[in-house]
């Protein structure tokens, strides 16, 4: 039996009057990756936002259900401790205004790490696997707001990866950023599924059949089918998912 890394049951959101999801069930299983897709507005950003509980920084919003993480609910979890396990990357690069370096270093350091052999170690494995360490290696004490979209798009990613995340959530990474770096993150995502779950909110059908093990169809805030990615893309059970595939919507 695979095991689950996140379960979500029965999870309901309000903006204020505004039903964002509407009694939303399924589950990430350990080491793969999710796909989740549909128009703007199915609550796709929503339901990520929940995963590492910051959805509770917006103003009036409000969420019920069972969310677990390993078997937790995320509710009896510290939030700082909980973003940590629950990793966020977000649609527009963030860099922070300090060195590339110290954009990687910073969340270990404030986890205690102070050996600069093992912050070094930290750095280098967590651009490597960003697929940046190459072009930034000879470079790593300039600002990290220097660098172009693509490669600050990365250096998220990297920072991301420092905490050493269980669930790694994606939110529209590629959105602005070119092919090239975006097919270098799709390459590495394979091996960060090794180590942990992730969840990857896209409005690509391409990048949910390329990279995803499973996809889930959101619309209106409701779950409309979930399957294996081939599966689902291939031989639709339901006519909505078969529309929006087949661009009729969205």
């Amino acid at each position: 039996m695979v095991e689950a890394a996140v379960v979500v049951r029965d999870l309901r959101v309000r903006y204020g009057e505004h039903a964002a999801l509407r009694g939303l069930t399924l589950a990430a299983a350990r080491n793969e990756i999710l796909a989740i897709v549909g128009p703007a507005r199915s609550g796709k950003s929503t339901l990520l936002s929940v995963l590492n509980r910051t959805v509770e920084h917006v103003p009036q919003a409000r969420w019920s259900g069972d969310v677990q993480l390993h078997g937790a609910a995320i509710r009896d979890l510290d939030p700082s401790a909980l973003r940590r396990r629950v990793a966020m990357v977000l649609p527009l690069p963030v860099g922070l205004p300090m060195s590339i370096y110290d954009n990687v270093a910073l969340a270990p350091r404030m986890s205690g790490v102070r050996d600069r052999t093992r912050l070094d170690a930290i750095v280098h494995d967590c651009l490597r696997r960003a697929a940046l360490w190459d072009e930034v290696k000879d470079r790593l004490s300039e600002l990290g707001t220097r660098l172009s979209g693509g490669q600050q798009q990365r250096l998220t990613l990297a920072r991301a990866l420092s905490t050493a995340p269980e669930v790694l959530c994606l939110d529209e990474f590629s959105i602005a950023i070119d092919p090239i770096t975006t097919a270098r993150i799709e390459e590495a995502l394979a091996e960060m599924r090794a180590s942990m779950t992730i969840v990857l909110v896209t409005n690509l059908l391409g990048q949910a059949r390329r990279v995803s093990d499973r996809t889930a169809f959101l619309l209106d805030g409701e779950l409309v089918e979930q399957g294996p990615t081939r599966e689902l893309f291939a031989a639709p059970r339901d006519p909505r998912t078969r529309d929006y595939l087949a661009g009729r919507f969205g």
